[in-house]
């Protein structure tokens, strides 16, 4: 079965600064999605004007990919197509994004990657991690005046939740999920089967809710090796996706400050800025002071064991009060011990 009518004079166009886009980084994996159900993904991909030279961070206009997964669920009779992909991919993940979450250590290092390189696969919405006591929130805000159909939209979240649970011997369990399109024609029972939770529609965001220890649940698939390096090669990439000037300014100021733990008062004198003008703009960048601050911290820890410092040292140099402290907040991070490499001993 072809994936909509034929539009070759209505190619999506083609440009890394197109907005509101849908990156190739997405259109690839799930072209493949698509043809693990006998549709024709080569044909999908002619239609955005995918080809085999487009690039990565290449984006097309994410109305007409909407459009066209829209047009190919009535041609299956499927209102809960965004649902069906899902059960698909969770055979085994699809594409480098995908990959890198899933080699995670834990869901939390899972979930902090795909916020910090969401931007590789989608510009029409940003994605957050909230902790709040015992309640973790992960949420997609769309973009002004970005539209977004619900195929994509329950996608994402439905694949998440169901992998999650694989990766954990179904042990993960969400507390509950909100979308803010209304509902489908579709039965309850199966956005329950998916997401073993209570699903309500019409809501102010896209979000998953769940309880902040679910958090700190290993993975299966972990793999440090492996995950650091697809993490090198996607950082690469992120940063041709044009990654915020304004983030760098932050991550750098954390860089810098390390040690000091400083409140968000003081980051936001360090930039020149208002407390509430950082705290805004990072809700916007889809991040927050304490997990940028904490991917910096991991990043500069990686660093250090990979070149033998003692972890005593990192420990402090990274603002932690003893080896211990630090070595619990690696595991949190990364979901497996801190180990120096070239043969040195962690004293």
């Amino acid at each position: 079965m072809s994936v909509g009518s034929d539009h070759s004079d209505e190619l999506a166009v083609r440009t890394p600064g197109i907005a509101h886009g849908v990156s190739v980084a997405l259109l690839r994996p799930l072209a493949e999605l698509l043809a693990r159900i006998d549709l024709d993904a080569a044909h999908f991909l002619a239609v955005l004007g995918v080809d085999d030279g487009s690039a990565p961070d290449t984006y097309v206009s994410g109305e007409r990919v909407d459009q066209l997964l829209d047009e190919l669920a009535a041609q299956r009779g499927d209102p809960s197509f965004g649902l069906t992909l899902a059960k698909i991919a969770v055979v085994r993940p699809l594409g480098l994004f995908s990959h890198l979450l899933w080699l995670s250590g834990t869901v939390r290092d899972a979930l902090i990657r795909a916020v910090r390189f969401y931007p590789m696969v989608s510009r029409r919405t940003t994605l957050s991690l909230h902790e709040d006591n015992a309640v973790a929130t992960l949420r997609q805000q769309r973009i002004p005046a970005a539209a977004r159909g619900a195929i994509l939209t329950e996608f994402p979240f439905a694949s998440l939740a169901l992998r999650a649970r694989a990766e954990t011997a179904g042990q993960f369990a969400l507390r509950a999920v909100r979308f803010v399109h209304p509902k489908p024609l579709v039965s309850d029972a199966a956005y329950r089967e998916v997401f073993g939770a209570p699903v309500t529609f019409g809501a102010a965001f896209d979000e998953l809710e769940l309880a902040t220890s679910e958090l700190d649940r290993p993975l299966a698939s972990a793999d440090p090796i492996t995950s650091a390096a697809l993490e090198a090669q996607i950082a690469e990439l992120a940063v041709t996706t044009g990654r915020s000037p304004f983030l760098d300014r932050v991550r750098r100021t954390a860089a810098a400050n390390l040690a000091a733990h400083p409140s968000l008062v003081v980051f936001a004198k360090n930039l020149g800025i208002s407390a509430r003008t950082l705290r805004r703009h990072l809700e916007h960048e889809g991040t927050s002071l304490r997990a940028l601050v904490d991917d910096v911290r991991r990043e500069r820890a990686d660093e250090l064991l990979a070149a033998g410092t003692a972890i005593k040292e990192i420990a402090f140099s990274l603002g932690f009060s003893e080896p211990s402290a630090f070595s619990r907040a690696y595991k949190r991070w990364t979901g497996r011990t801190p180990k120096l490499g070239r043969g040195q001993s962690g004293q």
